[in-house]
């Protein structure tokens, strides 16, 4: 009896070092053991639960009938059904807290007990699921809210799941299963093999990349293709393995697409201007194939002759001959010629693969001309009906209604330029026919009309440069004045007070440097030059250029707080474009009003208004143009930025303001945007990155004496056909410690180049006799690699250093110089700054 009673101590020493509860039934459901967790879980002491039936202390009453009757079943037959499974019911405790427990029993082999059941609180484990659940929720609310899709890959099931929006990005219906084959079969052609590249690296263990990636999709059931930016992260376990892989999808085709199209639309205003009917029709067709991808492309004629249609479409890439031929209108289609007659674009499967009537008289037939799909956009002219020709020889695609919106509007702008050319070259011919009629009546009168014109001329410029004049001039006053009077005190002998008119011919010649560069930026022949620039004090220099501008109806206001941050930007290119919107915003105040102009600092973060496009998230320089002119509607805002876009009468303005200073802000890595209402004026915005160092802060007038010279043995040539100009640099550099060599033009440069002569720096004018200067450059890096090269301008049309003019190691200064800035470009350069 005492070894029985010790087994049955040891048991319950036992069952109470165990965490979960741990309850000892009969047939019965009695109670006949209860461990110390049974009693923290449930409230009951051992001695309060044992001899109680169980479905009366922990059973809710809800579930008390089918617990007895578990028990009854088992009495009966020997069989239950929870035997040896887990499972998750409610349970009660002393207080009548309900809560979910999860409970496993077995059968005891013999004994007095029939049951043990194994009790564990699931409270919290409950309650995380619901927050989860509550997350997850509320995450798929907001990414939806957000237009944002999500996918979720598990690798040891290889099951895929989109959201619905993730879906729609590939084509796909709500309720379409997709799988990862729908990935991999859904990407682009041209963007699978790097898109795959990166979402192999993000699972790869070793490696472990974040994806992050942008490639474009064809949609499975719309054929539609879509850009996407994807980006996620591989999960891995305790071994280092990949079992899943989750992340965000953000369809992006309305950013992409309204870039390319602007980039669309310059190129094709550069192809189309001054082409002729044929030129620009072909240049319009074979850059609109590119921009849509398809297989080629057309132009041609249709024109109606009684009851048949004449065809010609001619092929821009030449690859199969011109298709001619004639039919009879029934044949082609009544209400397909209607349309294309009243201007409306028409889509045609296989219109040309296959014969369309036994009466078709084909001089050339297309059976060689493999299409899908056809998108002929018309315009009609003087009875002839013109159109573009876009044929799809690849795997059907269904053309957007966008597509083909911007397809007529490619096709309305060709033909506006052919009409204007067409015009233009009839004006000429009946000009040159009267002419030659009336040549010996009208040579007196041509005379008098060729002076009026040159007056009017002269006038006109005598308006423009007048005041340009008049500055220029009392800046050269300032010049020789000061030069004369050193000059007098000189043959005097009085040379105490020189420095001050030193100091005033070096500020009037720095002026005039600046209205020379100034003038040269407004009329495009200034090297883009970008540099970290301070705009408050660059906008106060051109007030009263901008009140002479504005005129005295105008009232100009400027609001340029002292914290402001530099940025990095061609000056000269900033100036020009606030004089612009300047003029813009005048034009728009014709009773006169009030002109603000405006710069701040502007912190963009990613939460951006829905519908809205901005600046990417960064720090910006705001500069903004205010007027309380007429204002602009919403239509008018959309396509302000619009090459050739104007609302100005005819004559009276390009439609190319707007676009370059947009074009401008944008290769600045910035943004412009607009704000307006009809009646309420305009605020046109240049965001303009802040730049993090410091912005330039020239001194003219600082003496040689603290410049930086040269270091033991440096060498520099110097090529340069001005023979002042030239002996100017070689003085100062021989002054500060250099060996100097002088070349008066490039094949002789070239000829010291090729020497074995040591030479650590070239100075040379770009626009030289024989060679120019970037010739010599590239010429002698054959021989010299890294040859550092400083290129002196006065303006270069081509010298731009934004698109690419200068290789690492090269520098460019503007003419006029001072020779500080000369030596500080030289030091800068041999000590690779």
């Amino acid at each position: 009896m005492a070894d029985q009673d010790s087994i049955a101590q040891a048991a319950l020493t036992v069952m109470d070092a165990m965490l979960d509860a741990v309850v000892a039934i009969d047939p019965h459901g009695v109670i006949l053991a209860w461990n110390a967790a049974a009693t923290q879980i449930f409230g009951w002491t051992r001695d309060e639960a044992v001899g109680r039936a169980m479905g009366e202390l922990i059973i809710p009453p809800q579930h008390r009938d089918a617990h007895h009757g578990g028990m009854r079943r088992y009495q009966e037959t020997g069989k239950a059904r929870v035997l040896n499974r887990r499972i998750e019911i409610s349970a009660l405790d002393k207080a009548g807290r309900e809560f979910p427990i999860e409970l496993s029993i077995i059968a005891t082999p013999g004994g007095p007990a029939a049951f043990i059941g194994f009790l564990r609180d699931i409270s919290d484990r409950r309650r995380a699921q619901e927050r989860l659940a509550l997350s997850e929720e509320s995450l798929r609310l907001t990414t939806q809210a957000a237009e944002i899709g999500i996918w979720d890959l598990d690798l040891v099931t290889d099951i895929l799941t989109w959201s619905d929006r993730t879906k729609a990005m590939f084509g796909f219906s709500p309720e379409a299963a997709c799988t990862l084959d729908d990935f991999y079969g859904g990407l682009h052609p041209e963007d699978r093999e790097a898109t795959s590249k990166a979402f192999a690296a993000a699972l790869d263990p070793g490696l472990r990349a974040v994806y992050d990636v942008q490639y474009r999709t064809v949609g499975k059931e719309d054929a539609v293709v879509r850009w996407v930016a994807a980006k996620g992260k591989g999960l891995f376990d305790a071994e280092g393995r990949c079992v899943r892989a989750v992340g965000t999808a953000i369809d992006i085709t309305a950013s992409k697409l309204a870039d390319a199209r602007h980039a669309f639309m310059l190129e094709l205003s550069d192809l189309l201007r001054g082409a002729e009917t044929d030129v620009a029709l072909q240049a319009a067709s074979a850059l609109m194939g590119r921009h849509f991808g398809v297989s080629r492309v057309g132009y041609g004629l249709l024109d109606p002759v009684e009851d048949v249609f004449d065809y010609s479409i001619c092929w821009t890439d030449g690859s199969v001959p011109p298709l001619l031929g004639r039919f009879p209108a029934q044949a082609f289609g009544r209400k397909i010629v209607a349309k294309l007659s009243a201007g409306e674009t028409v889509v045609v499967d296989d219109l040309f693969s296959d014969p369309i009537s036994d009466e078709v008289e084909t001089l050339d037939t297309a059976s060689s001309v493999d299409t899908r799909a056809i998108l002929v956009v018309p315009f009609l002219r003087e009875g002839r009906l013109r159109t573009i020709v876009y044929l799809n020889d690849r795997p059907v695609r269904r053309w957007s209604a966008e597509e083909i919106g911007f397809m007529e509007e490619v096709a309305e702008r060709t033909r506006q330029v052919i009409e204007r050319g067409e015009a233009e070259a009839a004006l000429l011919t009946l000009t040159a026919t009267l002419e030659a009629r009336v040549e010996a009546r009208t040579r007196e009168l041509r005379s008098t009309e060729e002076a009026l014109r040159q007056s009017q001329k002269m006038e006109a410029i005598g308006q423009l440069t007048g005041g340009i004049a008049h500055d220029f001039n009392n800046l050269l006053q300032g010049i020789t004045g000061s030069l004369d009077l050193m000059q007098r005190r000189l043959q005097e002998g009085r040379v105490a007070d020189l420095d001050r008119y030193l100091v005033g011919a070096m500020a009037s010649a720095s002026r005039a440097s600046a209205l020379t560069h100034r003038l040269l930026a407004f009329s495009r022949r200034q090297p883009l030059d970008p540099r970290s620039v301070q705009a408050n004090p660059l906008i106060a220099s051109m007030e009263e250029l901008l009140r002479r501008t504005l005129g005295e109806t105008v009232d100009l206001v400027l609001s340029l707080p002292e914290d402001v941050w530099p940025t990095r930007c061609d000056p000269n290119q900033l100036e020009n474009a606030v004089l612009n919107l300047a003029i813009n915003a005048r034009d728009a105040m014709p009773d006169g009003g009030k002109l603000t102009i405006k710069t701040g600092n502007i912190a963009v973060d990613d939460a951006e208004p829905a519908g809205k496009r901005g600046p990417p998230p960064g720090q910006y320089v705001g500069i903004s143009v205010s007027d309380t002119g007429v204002g602009m509607d919403a239509d008018t805002i959309a396509r302000a930025f619009e090459p050739f876009f104007t609302t100005k009468p005819t004559g009276q303005g390009t439609g190319l303001g707007l676009s370059m200073i947009y074009g401008f802000a944008r290769q600045s890595q910035g943004f412009a945007e607009i704000e307006s209402e009809p009646g309420r004026g305009a605020t046109f915005t240049l965001y303009l990155p802040r730049d993090e160092g410091q912005a330039d802060d020239h001194d003219p007038t600082v003496a040689l004496v603290q410049l930086k010279g040269a270091h033991d043995g440096e060498t520099v040539l110097v090529v340069e056909d001005e023979p002042v100009v030239r002996a100017l640099i070689v003085e100062v550099l021989s002054e500060l410690g250099y060996r100097a060599l002088e070349a008066d033009d490039g094949p002789t440069g070239l000829e010291i180049l090729q020497s074995t002569q040591p030479i650590d720096l070239l100075i040379t004018d770009i626009g030289l006799p024989g060679l120019n200067g970037r010739q010599i450059a590239d010429a002698a890096r054959l021989q010299r690699p890294g040859l550092k090269t400083l290129f002196m301008t006065g303006y270069a049309e081509t010298a731009a250093v934004a698109s690419g003019f200068l290789d690492p190691g090269m520098a460019m200064i503007t003419k006029p110089f001072a020779m500080d800035a000369l030596a500080a470009r030289i030091r800068e350069l041999i000590e690779g700054r």
